[in-house]
């Protein structure tokens, strides 16, 4: 990692005023009439397509044997040691060892099994998230790594991924858990900071304090690790222009050189819908998390670093090939995920494991793929997902679409696109089809018009089935904004902005 001078990093002022000029410059009242100004506790980014609430029944047997030869692999880790208020994916909160042991183990068995189906595919990455991957003991991620090179090939070229949780400095065995990930050939760090504001940490439960994080940084640092992203939300309570830019700045100029930077997004279920329903005041408004992009956005370009996909900056040309295989090549290489809740793409079929321990270890335990839900993609809705999905990052490449599709994107979609192309959301030349700056924070909003009337009716069908939001399955693990259902707490953004248009 490579400090970033004083000198080299905008001014605050300058920041705001470019961010203020970007956001002046939206067209509030045509992305309301489009439909893709969201209510903040409805925005949610697209995590797969279909959307779980569009799944059933498939038969594992049929689609994990078509893994393609090179694949992306996903290993879930559940357990954590505090519950996080805005984090909605599976996880369990200081469990007995007992407990983690036998999780572990069918994690293993899972690996074998599913591994063996899918024909032992070779990983050109592997991602291990969660929960938090850096709960395991220095000989459980050993184990882990181990039973994963028996299960798929990794080579010298694979892209191996690590969460940590900064605050792994506080365990007695710190030290030895690092080095158990370095060893393994962990090439790829990434930890989730959100904010170096402590107060808003705290808000957050997060665990761990800014000083935590600047402790973890030196300790990779003296291990000659470099390759590391960083995690921040934006839209967090009690976050600011001023605290905002504070945590930015911070964090680039103490060497890291990767980010995600994401905006909060709600679920029903956790903690922070109910923080924000009791005390909204104490949260941004929509005005504030668009200046809060826009912000990112100035001082990412001042200091060279590169964005792409949407919400992910490096100062290298590439941010990882995780994230860019996700969004740009997942048919070619395809999603192979084990462990709780993880989800994945196989043979054009878009599927969820099953998403609480119990079942997930039951069904490993019993010899069945532990696979809850799925949907396989006709050619149609495949033709849809490649045009959804690559909005996201590089843009639809429109000679390699025709070529895949018999089609071109542009004139295939005309209706659902001309909207955001005539507005300036979306540019489109002889090559690609890419969303502009305008259209960067919208781009889910604009890519669920895509979908599908069938699979909009199968999630309005779901949601009429929904009687508990908070212990609901199906809508806690839907990772998608598609035909969503507006359960928020009746604090719209849109007044907010169209007065902020109107005296600007």
């Amino acid at each position: 990692m490579s400090n970033a001078t004083t000198s080299s990093f905008p001014s605050f002022r300058d920041v705001v005023e470019e961010a203020r000029a970007s956001f002046r410059a939206l067209p509030i009242s045509t992305l309301e009439k489009l439909g893709i100004l969201q209510s903040i506790e409805n925005y949610y980014l697209i995590g797969t397509y279909p959307p779980l609430k569009a799944m059933g029944s498939v038969e594992p047997m049929e689609f994990l044997p078509k893994a393609t030869e090179m694949c992306s692999v996903y290993l879930h880790i559940p357990f954590c040691e505090q519950r996080c208020s805005f984090c909605h994916f599976a996880k369990e909160i200081l469990p007995p060892e007992q407990r983690v042991e036998r999780y572990m183990r069918a994690l293993h068995r899972e690996l074998e099994s599913t591994g063996e189906l899918a024909g032992h595919p070779t990983a050109q990455t592997v991602y291990f998230g969660g929960g938090t991957p850096s709960y395991l003991s220095p000989h459980q991620i050993s184990e882990v790594f181990a039973k994963l090179r028996e299960s798929v090939r990794i080579t010298g070229e694979t892209e191996t991924t690590f969460e940590l949780h900064p605050s792994v400095i506080d365990a007695p065995d710190y030290g030895d858990r690092l080095d158990a990930i370095a060893e393994s050939g962990v090439n790829r760090w990434v930890f989730g900071v959100q904010s170096m504001e402590d107060r808003i940490l705290d808000k957050l439960n997060r665990g761990h304090s800014a000083a935590d994080v600047y402790k973890l940084l030196s300790m990779l640092a003296d291990r000659g690790i470099d390759n590391l992203s960083v995690d921040l939300i934006y839209g967090l309570p009690y976050q600011n222009p001023e605290n905002w830019y504070a945590s930015i700045r911070t964090l680039v100029e103490s060497g890291v050189e990767k980010f995600n930077i994401f905006p909060l997004m709600f679920k029903q279920a956790d903690p922070i819908s109910m923080h924000y329903r009791k005390s909204p005041d104490i949260f941004p408004g929509n005005e504030e998390r668009l200046m809060m992009h826009f912000m990112t956005e100035s001082i990412m370009k001042s200091i060279g670093f590169r964005r792409g996909p949407l919400f992910y900056y490096a100062k290298a040309e590439q941010h990882s090939r995780q994230q860019e295989n996700k969004y740009d090549s997942i048919e070619d290489i395809n999603l192979l995920p084990f462990g709780v809740s993880g989800f994945g793409y196989v043979g054009h079929t878009q599927f969820y494991n099953e998403a609480t321990l119990d079942r997930y270890m039951a069904a490993v335990d019993s010899g069945r793929p532990p696979v809850w839900r799925g949907s396989a993609l006709d050619f149609e809705e495949r033709m849809r997902r490649a045009v959804m999905f690559p909005l996201r990052s590089g843009g639809v490449n429109r000679a390699a679409y025709r070529e895949r599709y018999g089609a071109d994107p542009v004139e295939r979609f005309a209706t659902e696109l001309a909207p955001f192309i005539d507005n300036g959301l979306l540019a489109v030349d002889a090559e690609s089809l890419q969303v502009t700056d305008v259209g960067a924070p919208f781009a889910d909003s604009i890519a669920i018009s895509l979908a599908s009337p069938a699979v909009v009716s199968r999630v309005h069908a779901s949601n009429a089935l929904i009687t508990d939001l908070k212990n609901d399955p199906v809508d806690r693990y839907d990772f998608s904004p598609i035909a969503r259902e507006s359960f928020g707490a009746g604090v719209s953004p849109v007044g907010r902005l169209r007065a902020t248009e109107e005296a600007g």
